[in-house]
C-alpha cells in the first residue's frame, strides 16, 4: 500500500475563490508547501529555532504564494502549521519572497501579510523575536 509520503501531515483547504488546495507539512515543520491538485502552488519555509532556555519556535524566512495569493491560503496555511506543531510563528525583516533568489527581499504586499497574521495573532508579535534574539 503506498500512502504517499511517511512523516507529512496534509489537509485540503477550500479557498475564497471557491478551488481546492492541499496544504502539505514536512514532518520537522519547515516546510509548507500548497497543491492544487498535483500543481505546486507555492511554499512557505520556516527555520526552527531552539533557545538555550528550551523554548522553541519556527521563524519565518520564505513566503513564496504568489500563484495563490488573497484566497486566504497563506493564513490557513500558518494557521495550519500551529495546529500541528504547536509553536510559536515569528518573522523578523529577513523573509524572501522566493527559494532561488537570495537577494529577493519581501515585497511590500509580503510585509502587510505578515502584519496581517501579527493582528490576527497568528505570527507572534515582533517584540517576541526580539527578546528571544541572541544575535542583535
Amino acid at each position: 500500500m503506498n500512502k504517499g509520503t511517511p512523516h507529512m501531515h496534509q489537509k485540503e483547504f477550500v479557498a475564497k475563490d471557491g478551488q481546492t488546495y492541499s496544504i502539505r507539512l514536512n514532518d520537522s515543520g519547515e516546510e509548507i508547501s500548497v497543491f492544487q491538485g498535483t500543481e505546486p502552488m507555492g511554499v512557505i519555509d520556516l527555520k526552527r529555532v531552539r533557545m538555550p532556555s528550551g523554548i522553541e519556535y519556527y521563524l519565518l524566512t520564505v513566503l513564496d504564494l504568489e500563484k495563490c495569493k488573497r484566497k486566504g491560503i497563506g493564513e490557513a496555511s500558518l494557521r495550519y502549521h500551529q495546529e500541528i506543531f504547536r509553536r510559536p510563528l515569528t518573522a523578523n525583516g529577513d523573509v524572501r519572497e522566493g527559494r532561488r533568489s537570495s537577494g529577493s527581499q519581501i515585497t511590500r504586499e509580503g510585509v502587510l501579510f505578515i502584519q496581517k497574521m501579527r493582528m490576527k495573532e497568528v505570527v507572534a508579535p515582533e517584540e517576541f523575536h526580539d527578546a528571544f534574539s541572541e544575535d542583535e
